[in-house]
């Protein structure tokens, strides 16, 4: 095996690292609200406690119209590994579109749930399904 090889490996197994494969992977779903209502169209993002964020898969969902998410790993499809997350949430509205890709605008949340230095969030996933309490944003 060259060394190009090699290292091309050992690269790819570190990127896969945080979801290394579907069967380590459990479903996870929660609902967003926003003061009471659902907060349809909010990004939720799981980053792993004591991860390392530039080699594990995007783990996030989508809230839809009813306030619901289900969380996907990357490729890997719905779920995430088990562990403890730190959660952070942005909400950033249509603004139009340019080049038939749609434009956002700024956070309707002015960054109070988006910092991930400072989550105001936390879940722990295990290896079953999962349900996550609601997470209730007021600002």
């Amino acid at each position: 095996m060259t060394k190009f090889t090699f290292c091309l490996t050992a690269a790819l197994g570190l990127t896969c690292a945080s979801c290394s494969n579907k069967d380590n992977i459990y479903p996870v779903s929660g609902k967003v609200t926003y003061k009471g209502s659902p907060a349809s169209g909010a990004t939720v993002f799981f980053n792993r406690q004591g991860g390392d964020s530039m080699n594990e898969h995007l783990t996030m969902g989508i809230v839809q119209e009813d306030g619901s998410f289900e969380l996907v790993c990357g490729s890997l499809g719905k779920g995430a590994p088990p562990g403890d997350y730190d959660v952070v949430i942005e909400w950033k509205q249509l603004s139009g579109q340019s080049k038939g890709r749609p434009q956002h605008g700024p956070d309707k949340l002015k960054g109070h749930y988006a910092d991930p230095k400072r989550p105001r969030f936390h879940a722990t996933i295990k290896a079953e399904r999962n349900d996550l309490s609601p997470f209730d944003l007021t600002e």
